[in-house]
């Protein structure tokens, strides 16, 4: 207990004594008595002095509890300004609404928390949108672009009429109606500029206004015909060119990627018509894709690799005879005669041999069979005639009645020779028709003959028609 508060205590329980002796001085003494209101006063004082003391204990706690809880509030706001980036997106860290750093990586990163300064996130993934219901006749319903893409196009309205306030359509350069539907792939490139420039929430209407613009520009220069029956790649590269320079333009850091035209249709009420001019134009083509491959086909058949070079090769010939270059034109057939044969020839700088197979090279090796047995029997008919003047020489008759004796044995068998024996000294007449087995099997043989040399013939002419070449080539002017 201090010592103020013992004199305290002594001062309450007795009032009457001083309490402490008072220091000796040389001054003349005086004496000041107090009555009890006086030491009510004193005691009152004293008691306001403990309050004091205990407020001021008190407020001094709680001055440090609001220190540290000012300290605690500065971190907490230091601490809000680390925010987190997600995977596929950048962040952009703003002090005072100006950029101070850009492409910010993905993770945490920090920045002068709001409103100081705030990291704005971007997302740098590829977005698609489609364009479906802008150029396309009204669905009755409310449609998505994503929902009108994948609709069938018999539940369009197809009428003859189109209400321009709720029908969508686009205009060819020839001033024909077509419809079509547009697929838009695009990222967003420039992070900076993108957050300067574009409300995310007014992004896609900014993206199809600028592929509506350019659509109708781009169909404004194309036919019908090249809208239905050319490739499509081309007509939607000049629509991302165009819409990429309005993205430009407009500063928006913005890129397309790729633009798709997924459906193309005339007006539909013309559809029909249309669709039957394509399917036979489609069909002729089919057909004529088909003829050049069996062409190809039988050229390969009939000459293998060799087909092309013998085409060229022979126009050359037919050429130089038509323009009367007799030399040339042997040379040429001389030249060709080795390309068959298979000796080496020089082509294109380059020496070649054994370049024709197929059926060339079969008919090649039959004609020089043929040639070797025709050239084989006319050497043994000409031994065989010199025999036979030698026998003739030497015994006509009986040289003569051999032949006879032979030719008549050869006749006999024949099979449509019928032999009757009758017996010596018997003479009689017969009467017959001919054998109907006979008849109707020779007549079978004979159309079997007449069948294959209509065959044979046939092939000949398709074999032949392959190497028709165009006349009246004129010769080139020096």
């Amino acid at each position: 207990m201090s010592e103020h508060d013992h004199n305290l205590d002594d001062l309450v329980n007795n009032p009457d004594q001083p309490t402490h002796e008072q220091p000796v001085s040389n001054r003349a003494a005086s004496v000041r008595l107090r009555g009890a209101e006086s030491n009510q006063e004193i005691i009152d004082q004293a008691r306001m002095d403990t309050a004091n003391q205990s407020l001021a204990e008190a407020l001094k706690i709680t001055y440090g509890l609001l220190k540290v809880a000012m300290i605690v509030l500065v971190v907490l706001f230091v601490v809000s300004g680390v925010q987190s980036i997600k995977e596929g997106e950048r962040g952009i860290s703003v002090r005072f609404g100006k950029q101070v750093r850009t492409n910010l990586e993905p993770g945490f990163q920090w920045s002068f928390p709001y409103p100081i300064g705030e990291i704005v996130r971007v997302g740098e993934g590829a977005v698609e949108m489609a364009v479906a219901k802008e150029f396309m006749p009204n669905i009755p319903g409310d449609q998505s672009d994503e929902a009108a893409l994948a609709v069938n196009i018999d539940r369009f309205n197809d009428s003859s009429t189109l209400n321009p306030a709720n029908d969508g359509s686009n205009i060819t350069s020839d001033f024909n109606i077509a419809h079509t539907q547009w697929s838009v792939n695009y990222h967003r490139s420039n992070h900076a500029m993108y957050v300067s420039n574009i409300i995310p929430e007014q992004e896609r209407a900014i993206m199809k206004a600028a592929v509506q613009r350019a659509v109708v520009q781009v169909m404004a220069t194309v036919t019908i015909d090249d809208l239905l029956k050319n490739s499509s790649e081309s007509i939607a590269g000049r629509v991302l060119s165009l819409s990429q320079k309005t993205l430009d333009d407009l500063e928006t850091g913005i890129s397309i990627d790729r633009v798709v035209l997924t459906r193309k249709n005339a007006a539909l009420s013309l559809r029909a018509k249309f669709n039957s001019v394509q399917t036979a134009a489609q069909t002729a083509g089919k057909a004529r894709e088909d003829s050049l491959l069996m062409r190809d086909q039988m050229l390969n058949e009939v000459a293998g690799r060799g087909s092309d070079v013998l085409l060229a090769e022979i126009n050359e010939y037919e050429r130089l005879i038509e323009l009367g270059l007799t030399t040339e034109s042997e040379a040429q057939l001389e030249r060709i005669d080795a390309i068959l044969e298979g000796r080496p020839v020089e082509i294109d700088g380059e020496m070649v041999a054994g370049l024709v197979s197929g059926e060339i090279s079969e008919l090649l090796t039959l004609a020089t069979t043929y040639s070797s047995n025709r050239i084989s029997e006319a050497i043994a008919q000409l031994e065989n005639y010199r025999s036979k003047q030698a026998q003739y020489d030497a015994n006509p008759k009986l040289m003569i009645a051999r032949d006879w004796s032979s030719a008549m044995a050869e006749f006999l068998d024949k099979e449509f020779v019928s032999t009757i024996v009758l017996p010596e000294g018997v003479s009689a007449e017969v009467l017959i028709n001919r054998d109907p087995d006979i008849a109707r099997e020779l007549d079978r043989a004979r159309k079997r003959r007449e069948a294959q040399g209509t065959i044979d013939e046939r092939r000949e002419d398709m074999r032949r028609s392959f190497y028709k070449t165009q006349r009246g080539l004129k010769e080139p002017e020096e």
